[in-house]
Formats: C-alpha cells, structure tokens, sequence
C-alpha cells in the first residue's frame, strides 16, 4: 500500500486536497535563461503551484549525428542553470520540479534539494533507474503514457522495495496534442483503489473538459505545458497554453474541486431558509411541560426546525422549553414519542 497523501513543501495532496497544479516549461525556454525566467514568473503569476522542466543528456540518450541527437541538443538545458531556476521559483513561491533522465541529472537536483523527482513517462521501464529516485526519499510523480499496468506495477514495487512510498501516479497520453478520446482518465479511480495513493493527469488536451472530467474521478495533480508564445519554433510550444490561459486553467481546476462539495445530500442552509418545505410551527403560545394536542400546532412554510412529515410524533410530545406562537418546532425542545 503507497501513502494516500503525500505532503510537498507543506502542501497535502491527495483526494481530499485541492489540485496541485505543475506548469510544464519543458524545452519551452528555447535554451534562453531570460525567458526560462519569465515563464516561471508566468507561472508565479497564474498561482500555479510547481514548475517543471527537463533534465537530459542529448549524448547520453541518442547516438551523435541522428535526427534525435540534434532535436534533443536543441533543447537541452544546462546543469548549471539548475541553481539560477530553482532559486528564482524559489523568490517567486513555486515548487521547482524537473524530470531527470540520468543518473547525473539526479545529482544536480539533489544537489539544489529539489522537493520532488518527476519520472518522466519514457523513463518508468528503466527499473534501476526508478529505484534510484525512489531511495532519494522524496515524493515522485510518475507518468504512466506509454505504459500498461505491468510497467506500472513493476515501478509501484521497486519505489516500495526502495522505503519510498510517496507515489503520484499520472495518467498520461504521450501523444502531442492528446484527441480528448484518448485521455482515459477513467483508470483513475481504479489506480485510487488499488495502490491508494493520489492520482493525476498529465493533461496534453488541447481543451479543459478531460481535465475537469479528471477532477470528478478523483485527479488532484494536474500537469500542462505552458509558453509564452504559442508561435515559437521549438517542439513544444504549439500545443502548450500561453500565461493568460494557464491562469485561467488553474482557476477552472479548483473551481470544479470546489463544485464536487460533499458526498452527504443534505439541503442547502438557503434552502432550509427559504425552500418550499413545510415544517410544524407552533399555532399558540406554548409552556413548559404542556402536551401538544393537535390543534396547538400547523403546518407552515419553510421547515427551519421538524419537518411536517413527522407530525404525528409532535402531537403527544411533552415542551421542554417555552415556544412562542408562529415559532417552529425543533426536536431539541420537545420529548417526543419514543424517546
């Protein structure tokens, strides 16, 4: 069984805490430190709670002189601009986050006390790898696109062999833009019953209704790509919302966590108020230690104390305490029948 909450700088997460909302910057900084900075101010700006970007070697993931080689080198950003990052998330009060893809990488983040690893989706089949992150102790976010159950498994069992139970898991389709049909975040709650940890979506949609669909199935970590021109020339760019939208994005998140409210059907205290429900009031004045006779009281409307329905157990009843004329009747004033 993995941790239910997981706390990350003194924020909860879990089903029962409000979305925690991590702005994607990728390779979205176009190698340029200035405009990394900018996005994470822009993500400052829209109170998103994390920022996230990647941490690869180009050499180490592809052979020299590939067609990926050169995507990859393109975008890559400098170990030592991982102290500058995440201190200046740190002046703005966003969590800064990176998904690592090598054991190097690992040692930078920890090098700069990174809050949390991200394992990124591509990474979740390399199980030494995962363990490693895992024995850092520290809260993980794993992304599941690409993968089937068995994979998440078998990363779930190695983060528990490792002591580390502090486990996000993501669903996530590794398709750039993500068609709303192929979001599946219906696995959530089945991944909620069986690992019993939080959940969330690495939400590449184009749209919001997968994300607040994801919030009704019990989704609080939610993941999106931002920029800050969604005309820039790099990979990313072209499906990731702008400042404005990402503001408005987290805003509709913890607008719909707010909307799910209870699970207990009870009326509104308006509604008690003012709704069309009738309750039993008193038609005289009424002493202590008086019987109420059926005459002594009517039927009217709203039901602020005993509803009418149970007026057959207030005739008979002994006043406890003195009830003026046109009051309402509550149980506390009254010894009724059977009690």
């Amino acid at each position: 069984m993995l941790t239910q909450e997981v706390e990350i700088a003194g924020i909860k997460v879990g089903l029962g805490f409000r979305p925690y909302v991590i702005a994607e910057i990728g390779s979205n900084f176009d190698q340029n430190l200035d405009q990394a900075r900018r996005l994470i101010d822009a993500a400052a700006d829209a109170k998103v709670q994390a920022v996230k970007f990647q941490l690869f070697q180009a050499d180490l993931l592809y052979p020299s002189g590939g067609e990926m080689h050169s995507i990859f080198k393109a975008i890559e950003l400098k170990k030592d601009w991982v102290p500058l990052l995440a201190s200046h998330a740190e002046e703005r009060g966003v969590h800064f986050l990176a998904s690592a893809f090598d054991l190097d990488s690992v040692a930078a983040l920890e090098d700069v006390g990174v809050l949390a690893h991200k394992i990124a989706s591509s990474e979740i089949v390399n199980l030494p790898f995962v363990h490693r992150l895992a024995s850092t102790g520290k809260p993980l976010f794993i992304s599941t696109g690409m993968c089937d159950m068995v994979d998440i498994e078998e990363a779930v069992n190695i983060c528990r062999e490792a002591g580390n139970t502090k486990i996000i898991l993501m669903q996530c389709g590794a398709v750039y833009p993500l068609p709303p049909e192929q979001a599946h975040v219906r696995v959530l709650p089945g991944w909620i019953e069986r690992f019993c940890c939080p959940v969330g979506f690495s939400d590449h949609t184009l749209g919001r209704a997968a994300a607040l669909v994801a919030v009704g199935v019990g989704a609080r970590v939610f993941e999106k790509h931002c920029t800050l021109n969604r005309r820039g020339k790099g990979p990313d760019h072209f499906y990731a919302m702008e400042p404005k939208e990402l503001k408005e994005y987290g805003e509709l998140l913890q607008e719909a966590y707010q909307a799910l409210g209870s699970p207990d059907k009870e009326m509104l205290p308006k509604e008690r108020e003012l709704g069309r429900r009738e309750g039993v009031y008193a038609a005289r004045d009424l002493a202590p230690g008086e019987v109420i006779r059926a005459e002594d009281v009517c039927i009217r409307r709203p039901a602020l104390g005993i509803r009418a329905r149970y007026l057959s157990s207030v005739v008979g009843a002994q006043v406890d305490r003195g009830i003026q004329k046109d009051q309402p009747l509550f149980w506390g004033g009254i010894t009724y029948k059977g009690r």
